[in-house]
Protein backbone atom coordinates (compact mmCIF):
# COMPACT_ATOMS: atom_id res chain seq x y z
CA UNK A 1 0.00 0.00 0.00
CA UNK A 2 1.64 3.26 -1.02
CA UNK A 3 1.64 6.31 1.64
CA UNK A 4 -1.17 8.39 1.98
CA UNK A 5 -0.83 12.42 2.01
CA UNK A 6 2.44 12.61 -0.40
CA UNK A 7 1.45 15.78 -2.00
CA UNK A 8 1.67 17.07 -5.40
CA UNK A 9 1.60 20.08 -6.70
CA UNK A 10 0.98 21.19 -9.98
CA UNK A 11 1.90 24.68 -11.34
CA UNK A 12 2.79 26.97 -14.41
CA UNK A 13 1.77 28.46 -17.60
CA UNK A 14 1.29 27.28 -21.17
CA UNK A 15 3.66 24.11 -22.22
CA UNK A 16 5.66 25.20 -19.01
CA UNK A 17 3.76 22.98 -16.36
CA UNK A 18 5.44 20.97 -13.33
CA UNK A 19 3.90 18.54 -11.28
CA UNK A 20 6.24 17.20 -8.86
CA UNK A 21 5.24 14.91 -6.27
CA UNK A 22 6.97 14.05 -2.40
CA UNK A 23 8.43 10.99 -2.36
CA UNK A 24 7.06 11.04 1.28
CA UNK A 25 3.79 11.82 3.46
CA UNK A 26 4.01 15.24 5.04
CA UNK A 27 3.12 15.42 8.63
CA UNK A 28 0.05 16.21 10.04
CA UNK A 29 -1.16 19.61 9.25
CA UNK A 30 -2.73 22.28 11.62
CA UNK A 31 -5.42 24.89 10.93
CA UNK A 32 -4.73 28.44 10.96
CA UNK A 33 -7.72 31.12 11.17
CA UNK A 34 -6.66 34.75 10.69
CA UNK A 35 -8.82 37.58 10.13
CA UNK A 36 -8.34 41.10 8.74
CA UNK A 37 -10.47 44.06 10.44
CA UNK A 38 -10.24 45.48 14.08
CA UNK A 39 -11.63 45.84 17.10
CA UNK A 40 -12.71 48.46 19.52
CA UNK A 41 -14.14 48.79 22.99
CA UNK A 42 -16.31 52.17 23.84
CA UNK A 43 -15.89 54.34 27.24
CA UNK A 44 -19.26 52.22 28.60
CA UNK A 45 -17.18 48.92 27.90
CA UNK A 46 -19.25 48.11 24.63
CA UNK A 47 -17.33 46.07 21.97
CA UNK A 48 -17.34 46.90 18.25
CA UNK A 49 -15.70 44.95 15.77
CA UNK A 50 -15.58 45.25 11.70
CA UNK A 51 -14.35 41.96 9.74
CA UNK A 52 -13.03 42.60 6.21
CA UNK A 53 -11.74 39.32 5.11
CA UNK A 54 -11.48 35.85 7.35
CA UNK A 55 -8.36 33.62 5.78
CA UNK A 56 -8.59 29.98 6.34
CA UNK A 57 -5.05 29.22 6.26
CA UNK A 58 -3.52 25.53 6.39
CA UNK A 59 0.17 24.78 7.60
CA UNK A 60 1.70 22.17 5.93
CA UNK A 61 4.74 20.58 6.73
CA UNK A 62 6.72 18.42 4.07
CA UNK A 63 9.24 15.49 4.48
CA UNK A 64 11.44 15.47 1.71
CA UNK A 65 14.55 13.92 0.68
CA UNK A 66 17.60 16.47 0.78
CA UNK A 67 17.46 16.18 -3.80
CA UNK A 68 13.77 16.83 -3.07
CA UNK A 69 14.81 20.69 -1.95
CA UNK A 70 15.54 21.89 -5.04
CA UNK A 71 11.86 20.97 -6.50
CA UNK A 72 10.25 23.24 -3.04
CA UNK A 73 12.52 25.89 -4.22
CA UNK A 74 10.81 25.83 -7.13
CA UNK A 75 7.60 25.82 -5.85
CA UNK A 76 8.02 28.82 -3.37
CA UNK A 77 9.49 30.63 -6.25
CA UNK A 78 6.20 30.81 -7.81
CA UNK A 79 4.01 30.98 -4.79
CA UNK A 80 6.01 34.15 -4.39
CA UNK A 81 5.02 35.41 -7.39
CA UNK A 82 1.30 35.80 -6.19
CA UNK A 83 0.13 32.92 -8.73
CA UNK A 84 -2.19 30.03 -7.54
CA UNK A 85 -1.03 26.29 -8.16
CA UNK A 86 -3.26 23.03 -7.64
CA UNK A 87 -2.56 21.04 -4.01
CA UNK A 88 -3.16 17.53 -3.93
CA UNK A 89 -3.06 16.20 -0.51
CA UNK A 90 -2.96 12.69 -1.39
CA UNK A 91 -1.02 12.57 -4.55
CA UNK A 92 -2.55 9.35 -5.03
CA UNK A 93 -6.43 10.42 -4.75
CA UNK A 94 -6.95 12.62 -8.46
CA UNK A 95 -10.47 13.85 -7.10
CA UNK A 96 -9.42 15.80 -4.08
CA UNK A 97 -7.20 19.07 -5.37
CA UNK A 98 -7.48 23.07 -4.11
CA UNK A 99 -6.56 25.83 -6.10
CA UNK A 100 -4.11 27.78 -3.14
CA UNK A 101 -1.98 30.72 -2.96
CA UNK A 102 1.63 30.47 -0.73
CA UNK A 103 0.78 32.36 2.57
CA UNK A 104 4.25 31.37 3.71
CA UNK A 105 6.48 31.91 3.07
CA UNK A 106 5.71 35.13 0.73
CA UNK A 107 8.68 37.67 -0.83
CA UNK A 108 10.84 38.49 2.11
CA UNK A 109 10.10 36.06 4.47
CA UNK A 110 12.71 33.08 5.23
CA UNK A 111 11.58 29.01 4.59
CA UNK A 112 13.56 27.17 7.17
CA UNK A 113 14.67 23.74 6.52
CA UNK A 114 15.38 21.65 9.62
CA UNK A 115 16.52 18.22 9.80
CA UNK A 116 13.93 15.21 10.76
CA UNK A 117 14.25 14.50 14.31
CA UNK A 118 13.47 10.82 13.70
CA UNK A 119 15.37 10.34 10.26
CA UNK A 120 18.33 12.58 10.10
CA UNK A 121 18.35 12.04 6.13
CA UNK A 122 14.49 14.12 5.88
CA UNK A 123 14.53 17.37 5.53
CA UNK A 124 11.26 18.94 7.01
CA UNK A 125 9.97 22.59 5.85
CA UNK A 126 6.59 24.02 6.96
CA UNK A 127 4.60 25.98 4.17
CA UNK A 128 1.36 27.51 4.95
CA UNK A 129 -1.50 27.62 2.18
CA UNK A 130 -4.58 29.35 1.69
CA UNK A 131 -7.40 28.50 -0.39
CA UNK A 132 -8.75 30.56 -3.47
CA UNK A 133 -11.93 30.65 -2.75
CA UNK A 134 -11.84 31.11 0.81
CA UNK A 135 -13.03 28.40 2.69
CA UNK A 136 -12.14 26.22 5.59
CA UNK A 137 -10.67 23.16 4.97
CA UNK A 138 -12.54 19.84 4.63
CA UNK A 139 -9.46 17.84 5.46
CA UNK A 140 -9.04 15.05 7.95
CA UNK A 141 -5.73 13.70 8.23
CA UNK A 142 -6.47 10.49 10.16
CA UNK A 143 -9.18 9.47 8.04
CA UNK A 144 -7.36 7.11 6.22
CA UNK A 145 -6.86 5.06 9.86
CA UNK A 146 -10.15 4.37 10.23
CA UNK A 147 -10.93 2.36 6.90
Amino acid sequence: MPYPWKSRFVYGTGGDITDWTTSLPARPWARIIRSVGGSRTAAGGVPASHVVRRDYLLAVTLRLTELETVDLAWLIAWGQSSEYFLWYPDADDETESYAVYLEHPVAGEDLEEQRSAEFPSVIEATIVLRRILGAPWPLDYFACEEE
